[in-house]
């Protein structure tokens, strides 16, 4: 049963550590967003990015997460 809940889990980042890894400024980040090439995930007010969507940019995927 643990091992499905593993599955679920994913590290979440906020904007500082995203500009951080993508060497950009915080309005990117922004920009990012309102581009549709990074999703934010709300969470108890604060706002936190997924990893796996950062890393994808990092290694030049031009993805789409809107919808």
């Amino acid at each position: 049963m643990r091992r499905e809940s593993e599955k679920f889990e994913e590290s979440l980042l906020r904007k500082k550590q995203v500009a951080g890894m993508l060497a950009c400024s915080l309005r990117t980040v922004d920009r990012l967003v309102i581009a549709g090439r990074l999703t934010r995930v709300k969470i108890l007010g604060g706002v936190r990015f997924r990893l796996s969507q950062v890393q994808m940019l990092m290694n030049g995927g031009n993805h789409d997460f809107q919808g």
